[in-house]
């Protein structure tokens, strides 16, 4: 019984079926049939998933209003190929059709969804058959309501949609001028998966016959195309997004073959019947369900940036779509939850994977930003490290030559002063005394020295030389410098003098640091005496090669008279002793 007052009211426990499997049956044949059965257990959800059978289902009615009342009999699925209803009353049977097999201005209601009106007087009494027919899974779910308890509730239905696909759009023109401006090939990804799972979603809820054109009929293959693509890039973009090339190579390596699999099934859903190709989607649609929700789980545990986003927001979407297929296999009920879960999740996943490409490109800047600081960290460092080591080089270098000036000014064997040594004091007086300052030159020739050599060896005497300098340089501490020339030669450079018995005092000293600088071989005690022959000269005038010639001289006049004494180098008939100026 219908009552206007009842403005929605469900209408499966009224049905009866009749499957025709030839899809020969006439409208005649179907009024004479006494086959049509209740509907039994999964067919009370009305969703007969794919089917060959036309399916003919009757409708009793009676009117239980005192006037005439205008109805809608309107399908929830708008993914309908061919429903043809025949209302049959007293006065005859009008036929009327609606499904993608028609364009929808052939339709009785432009609607984005088959809906049927019809009149019933008061009283009346009348019957429905419906046929149905469909590549599509047949989700024949179905109820009647009065003209404006329909408009007011698909009105609500479209403004969802409404924003639904402007979403989409907007969010793929979004991303688009993002790959524009950023050149990075995840935005371009999804741009693509974005506006292709906007095409498709966008047919199978009737949207697109409704609005991009009701003259003409829309291709069947649009629906598995669309979502075949879309799960195809999908993975392209997963691959890219969760860094799986670095981080699971194994899974990078997989979802690659996937995504060639995934091509191939797309191509082909264009090569086989409609059913066959929606059949390939959703098989393709709940195995990128498993196997983007897995790459995902196992790139959060490798901490890669915005991965939980991903798995979070892919789970909205692939999970409802996977629900969505299962729904067209005939395994889950038909309702508001399985067939718009779809849009509900994809239009969050939307905004989440948005939010995580720019969480993703955010962590990459700070990346980027901390690479760059540290990049620069590096430098300053490597900077500070050459400085470092050209200052100890430099150091090294130093130290090298101090080390070869020391050799080459020292001699080898006493450490005392050479010839070049000696050289550099007598100059080092020049800079830093007055220039008429007194200076002595004492050349010490040891006496006795080339029988310890003889007698004792070499290395006796050089140990004699050791100690004689060591007692040479004792005698003269403060007051000159001793340096040995080669041999059994010494050189006392002496200044700051003020007469000559100061000189003989340091004369005498020299004499008995010889004297005294003893060793002992083989128990018995080695030791020599010396010659001392000392020049007076001028700082400013005199050359130290002068000074040690008439030394020199003076030190032979010893020698002639026996040695192991000291004599005075004289000019003339008079004692060269300037003094201090």
């Amino acid at each position: 019984m219908l009552q206007s007052a009842h403005e929605h009211i469900e209408v499966e426990q009224a049905l009866t079926l009749l499957r025709d499997e030839q899809g020969q049956l006439t409208l005649a044949d179907v009024m004479a049939s006494d086959g049509f059965q209740p509907l039994q257990g999964d067919e009370q959800s009305m969703n007969f998933g794919y089917l060959q059978d036309v399916l003919w289902l009757k409708l009793p009615l009676q009117s239980a209003d005192n006037h005439t009342a205008h109805w809608m009999l309107a399908f929830e699925f708008a993914y309908l190929d061919d429903i043809r209803v025949f209302v049959v009353q007293d006065d005859g049977v009008t036929e009327m059709h609606a499904g993608l097999a028609y364009p929808v201005a052939e339709w009785q209601v432009a609607a984005r969804k088959p809906v049927f009106p019809f009149l019933l007087d008061a009283g009346e009494k009348a019957t429905l058959y419906i046929r149905a027919a469909s590549q599509s899974p047949l989700v024949l779910n179905m109820g009647l309501a009065t003209p404006q308890a329909f408009n007011l509730s698909e009105n609500v239905t479209l403004a969802f949609l409404a924003l639904y696909f402007g979403m989409l759009v907007a969010l793929g023109c979004y991303n688009l001028l993002l790959f524009i401006t950023l050149r990075q090939r995840e935005f371009l990804l999804y741009t693509l998966f974005v506006f292709s799972f906007g095409m498709a979603a966008s047919h199978m809820n009737g949207v697109a016959q409704l609005t991009l054109g009701q003259g003409g009929v829309h291709s069947p293959y649009m629906v598995p195309t669309g979502f075949a693509l879309a799960a195809t890039l999908a993975v392209l973009f997963a691959r890219r997004f969760l860094w799986l090339r670095n981080t699971l190579p194994g899974w990078h390596r997989a979802l690659g073959i996937i995504s060639v699999l995934w091509s191939v099934g797309t191509v082909s859903t264009l090569l086989v019947a409609p059913r066959q190709a929606l059949e390939i989607m959703s098989v393709m649609a709940v195995l990128t369900t498993v196997s983007l929700l897995s790459a995902g789980i196992l790139a959060m545990r490798h901490k890669v940036p915005a991965a939980g986003i991903f798995v979070f927001a892919w789970t909205l979407l692939l999970v409802g779509t996977a629900m969505l297929s299962i729904r067209n296999t005939g395994l889950l009920p038909s309702n508001n939850f399985t067939v718009f879960g779809m849009q509900f999740g994809s239009a969050t996943e939307m905004l989440l994977l948005s939010f995580a490409l720019a969480a993703r490109f955010t962590d990459m800047k700070e990346q980027k930003e901390k690479a760059q600081q540290a990049l620069v960290q590096a430098l300053i460092l490597q900077e500070q490290e050459l400085e470092k080591r050209v200052v100890q080089r430099t150091e090294q270098l130093e130290q090298a030559k101090a080390r070869l000036q020391q050799m080459v000014h020292e001699d080898i064997l006493t450490g005392l002063p050479n010839r070049l040594g000696l050289s550099a004091s007598f100059d080092e007086l020049k800079r830093h005394q007055h220039p008429h300052q007194a200076v002595a030159v004492l050349l010490i020739d040891l006496d006795g020295f080339k029988p310890v050599n003889d007698e004792h060896g070499h290395g006796a005497g050089d140990e004699l030389l050791r100690a004689i300098a060591s007692g040479l340089q004792e005698a003269v501490a403060g007051t000159g410098v001793v340096g040995r020339l080669g041999g059994d030669e010494f050189v006392a450079l002496l200044s700051g003098f003020t007469d000559y018995q100061q000189v003989k005092t340091q004369a005498d000293a020299l004499m008995a640091a010889v004297n005294a600088a003893g060793i002992e071989r083989d128990g018995v005690q080695v030791a020599v005496a010396a010659s001392i022959g000392i020049c007076f000269g001028c700082l400013y005038e005199s050359s130290l090669k002068t000074l040690i010639a008439r030394a020199d001289e003076a030190m032979y006049e010893v020698k002639r008279n026996g040695k192991r004494g000291i004599s005075v180098y004289q000019d003339d008939t008079e004692l060269a002793f300037p003094g201090p100026a």
